[in-house]
Order: C-alpha cells, then sequence, then structure tokens
C-alpha cells in the first residue's frame, strides 16, 4: 500500500510559501517537482566529482562514467529496451524528434504522416525535412475530442508512406493513441513510427519490445527527473543505419587526413549520436528519477493518477460557464484537463487570478497554446486565446483538486457580478 501523503514530503517545493500563501502546484505536464532523492543525485555529481564522462581515466572520471553508465542501464530496463546501445541521451523530445528527423534517409517523393495533435516538436521538424527533401506530409485529423480513427491511418498509408509521427498521450485532451495498432500498420507497409512519450513515460509503463516501436522520444523533466536531459530509443539497427545528428567530441573512433582528404570512423550507437561533453549530472539524475519511480511502482501511479484525474474531471465539469477540452469521459483521458471559461477572454486571465487573486492559496496551472495551436484552431479557438490546463501527477491530492474547483466557481461569480 502506498502513502501517498508520506510521499509529499519528498518533494521540497510542494511545502514552500509564496507571500505567505501554500503553493497549489497543478503543472506537472510542463514540468514535474523533483524528488529529495533525484536533488540528491545531482548534488553528488557537483560536490563530489564534477569530472568527464568517458574521456579522462582518473577516478573521478571513472566514477562518473560509472554512473552514466548505470543511469543509461536504468532507462533500458524500465522501457524494456533490448540493450543500452539503444538509449541516446538527449536534451528532450524537441531533440530527440530532430534527431531522428535529420538522421533518417528519405528519398524524394516518400511521405511522412503526422496528426493535428501533435505537439509542435512532433511536426516541425519533420516539415523542414519534407520542405528540403521533397517529400510529402499527410496529416491525419483527431475528432474534438482528441481521439483518432484507426481507419483514418489505414487510408492515409501507401507504399510510399516511410515514417509516422505520433503523439502517445496528448498534452491537451489527454487522451491516449491507439500506438500498437498504428504501429502494426505502419509496419505492414515497411514504414517507421516515432513516438512522442514526454506525457506518456511520467504516468504509465512502458515497454518498447511490446509495441514495437521503432522511436520513442523522452523528457525527464516531465517525469521528476532534471532539465536538460531526455532521451531518444530507438532500435539498434536503425540506429547504425543513420546519419550522425551532430558530430565532433565523442562521436569519434578515428579521424585521418589521406591524401588531402579527411576521413572520420564514427563510433557505434549510441555514442556517434552524444557529440561533446554530455550533461554528466542531468543522466545521473535521470537514473535517480527512474529509481524512484520504480520504488513507487508504475502501475501504483497509473492507478493513483486515475483516481486523482476523475476527481479532477468530475470537479471542472460542474463549474459554470466551463467548456472542457476533450472526451466528456474521463476514463478517455489521463493526468490533465484543458479548459475555457466563459466570458474570459484569455486563459491567461484565468491563470493570473489563480495564481495572484484566491485567498489562502497560489494555485499554479498552465495557459496558453501549449505547442498545439493547429489542434486548438480545429476546435475554433485562437492560439493567443488558448486554454488552461490543469495537470496532476502522483504528489497531488484530492483537497487540492476541490480547491481549484472553489476558486473557478469564485471567478464565475465575480465575472457574472
Amino acid at each position: 500500500m502506498v502513502d501517498w501523503v508520506k510521499i509529499r514530503d519528498d518533494f521540497p517545493t510542494v511545502k514552500r510559501k509564496i507571500d505567505g500563501k501554500p503553493i497549489i502546484y497543478l503543472d506537472s505536464a510542463c514540468m514535474a517537482f523533483k524528488p529529495n532523492q533525484v536533488i540528491d543525485a545531482l548534488c553528488y555529481y557537483y560536490h563530489n566529482l564534477g569530472a568527464c564522462g568517458g574521456r579522462s581515466i582518473h577516478s573521478l572520471a571513472r566514477e562518473t562514467t560509472e554512473l552514466r553508465d548505470a543511469a543509461r542501464e536504468k532507462i533500458a530496463k524500465h522501457v524494456n529496451s533490448r540493450s543500452t546501445n539503444e538509449i541516446i541521451w538527449v536534451r528532450n523530445t524537441t531533440e530527440a524528434m530532430n534527431l531522428v528527423a535529420n538522421s533518417l534517409h528519405f528519398e524524394k517523393g516518400q511521405e511522412i504522416i503526422t496528426t493535428n495533435l501533435e505537439h509542435h516538436s512532433g511536426v516541425l521538424p519533420f516539415h523542414k525535412v519534407v520542405k528540403r527533401k521533397g517529400l510529402k506530409l499527410k496529416i491525419v485529423d483527431a475528432n474534438d475530442e482528441g481521439l483518432f480513427n484507426i481507419e483514418d491511418f489505414e487510408n492515409a498509408i501507401d507504399k510510399n508512406t516511410k515514417l509516422i509521427s505520433i503523439v502517445h498521450t496528448s498534452n491537451v485532451s489527454g487522451t491516449t493513441a491507439p500506438l500498437e495498432e498504428i504501429i502494426k500498420i505502419a509496419h505492414d507497409y515497411g514504414a517507421y513510427v516515432v513516438s512522442d512519450d514526454a506525457q506518456y513515460f511520467p504516468h504509465k509503463k512502458m515497454d518498447v519490445q511490446k509495441s514495437d516501436a521503432d522511436f520513442c522520444t523522452v523528457s525527464m523533466h516531465k517525469a521528476l527527473g532534471p532539465t536538460g536531459i531526455g532521451f531518444l530509443y530507438g532500435k539498434e539497427h536503425l540506429l547504425k543505419e543513420m546519419d550522425s545528428f551532430l558530430v565532433g567530441g565523442d562521436t569519434i573512433k578515428d579521424v585521418k587526413y589521406e591524401n588531402g582528404e579527411m576521413i572520420p570512423t564514427y563510433l557505434e550507437p549510441p555514442y556517434k549520436f552524444e557529440a561533446g561533453l554530455q550533461n554528466y549530472a542531468g543522466e545521473i539524475g535521470a537514473g535517480a528519477a527512474v529509481d524512484y519511480l520504480n520504488s513507487i511502482g508504475m502501475e501504483n501511479i497509473e492507478a493513483r493518477e486515475k483516481i486523482l484525474t476523475e476527481k479532477l474531471f468530475d470537479a471542472l465539469k460542474d463549474v459554470q460557464g466551463i467548456k472542457i477540452v476533450g472526451p466528456m469521459d474521463p476514463s478517455k483521458r489521463h493526468s490533465l484537463v484543458a479548459f475555457k471559461l466563459k466570458n474570459i477572454d484569455t486563459a491567461g486571465d484565468i491563470a493570473n487570478y489563480l495564481d495572484n487573486d484566491v485567498e489562502g492559496y497560489k494555485i499554479m496551472i498552465r495557459a496558453g497554446a501549449h505547442c498545439t495551436n493547429p489542434f486548438h484552431y480545429s476546435l475554433g479557438i485562437k492560439p493567443s486565446e488558448g486554454t488552461a490546463r490543469a495537470s496532476i501527477y502522483l504528489y497531488n491530492t484530492e483537497e487540492e483538486i476541490q480547491i481549484l474547483k472553489e476558486a473557478l466557481e469564485t471567478l464565475g461569480e465575480l465575472i457574472a457580478d
């Protein structure tokens, strides 16, 4: 039995007060708080190591290398990768998507399929490569609830399709795509799939062998880990075939000049994709974050958040004048609710009120288009208006959700007056 109240003690920021007010943090879909265990791992590197990993051979460097290698092993085990060679350290999901877009081999006339529900990072890197290489970009539309019809993917794909880029769990609708079905369709045509798992990885167990995904992209800052660190999972045989994205130190086995020509020999994955000095503290912290998640159990986290998501949805749906984005069946969404309020011009006005004008608390949510302008346009919502988004994680409580509801009800009354 998980003691969720005790778990809150691991997160120092939840105890912070600003202007004498306790904070209620409902913006974990943007950035999750860090537990003491992750903070300690970061501090250990900076206090006790501070050295290069994989270059020097002295004691500090050897320990740094051992810890970052152990962190990579933890990530590989957590997602059930076949090998640590399939885990590439990157800064975030955005960099991972750019790596795939710029490193896969595309031929003129080939197609990339993506959707109107994607985070900008899941489509813009591919839009650029389409323009540069003479490819075709196809868009599959989600419905107004953020749900996909699998037949739309079957109709969109053909022999020219090289890649499908799909958001696994949406950061606006909270819906989860039928990833395994999409992957099967793609593989039947010899196409690959890259999934945006930024909102999936923190909340549910990932199994890359079960899904048969070709590439998965993750930002650790949404999963209790440090900022500036994430990872790309890729099947090893595909990584070996791909071009390097960034090159330089640590990507090279050898470089020499022969007859005035430079001849580089690149390392095998993952190292050929990890140019230059790395974020060693971040990698070690990412390993600590995975340890923390596993100490609780991803199944327990998912079950707890299912309850909190339903509580959040049920609380908000009764607020007068609210318009909720995404499915009205809370079982079809996870960890967040995006919404608008009648007679309020922008979502920023809602967020500012909650942060500054609620008696006794500072309630923190996200406001904007959440880097999903196309989906907002499809709903008739201008990105400048945006939506407000409340998102939960394992350290949130039902009491906090109730306080949010009461604050929004008070705001509605003020507008009505």
